[in-house]
């Protein structure tokens, strides 16, 4: 490893490589606390796309104990797919996160009104039955809308997130409380 370390801020890209110069190069990498990708056609690609964290094997010319090593199959080979996938990716990653946070929201004021409308009156501003009509009311049009945004090429520009972090960080955190307070309080202006 030590001896990785002092060569592998020069290597940018590996090609016509010996597989077990990919396998080390991999390894080297991860054990440095890179994320790494592997894109492989061959039997001899196997170690290396198995080790990666995301292995890219060839559909078309690739062979299947490639394709069973790696995490996504290329279906027609070519290069440019890779980045179309981690714009799609990223996209779907940021809609999750999207819904999640409208969902939580809504959620978090819509329990913490039941509850305080409980302790002020006499009966629940909002009922069983229609909580639930809300959320799945809530829940379709949400992520129709949440789910189908395209991506755009900014995505592009960011860095990637970390390995460590939770779908659900600290900001998103931040957000859905803050929001679902100013719904609590206008809810609960317009109940008493």
């Amino acid at each position: 490893i030590n001896a990785y370390k002092q060569i592998h801020k020069r290597i940018r890209v590996i090609a016509r490589s010996r597989p077990e110069d990919k396998y080390t190069m991999v390894y080297g990498l991860k054990e440095l606390g890179n994320v790494v990708a592997v894109t492989g056609d061959g039997t001899n690609d196997a170690p290396a796309l198995a080790k990666s964290d995301v292995g890219f094997a060839m559909g078309i010319m690739g062979t299947d104990i490639a394709k069973s090593a790696a995490d996504i199959i290329i279906l027609n080979d070519n290069f440019a797919t890779i980045i179309q996938s981690v714009k799609w990716g990223r996209n779907i990653y940021d809609n999750i996160r999207k819904f999640i946070q409208f969902q939580l929201t809504v959620n978090v004021c819509a329990c913490l009104l039941v509850f305080s409308g409980c302790c002020i009156g006499n009966e629940t501003p909002v009922s069983a039955i229609q909580m639930l009509w809300l959320n799945l009311i809530m829940d379709s049009l949400g992520s129709l809308a949440l789910a189908t945004e395209p991506p755009h090429e900014n995505l592009l520009n960011r860095t990637p997130y970390p390995k460590s972090e939770y779908i659900i960080n600290y900001k998103m955190w931040k957000h859905i409380l803050m929001q679902a307070f100013v719904q609590l309080a206008l809810m609960l202006m317009l109940y008493l």
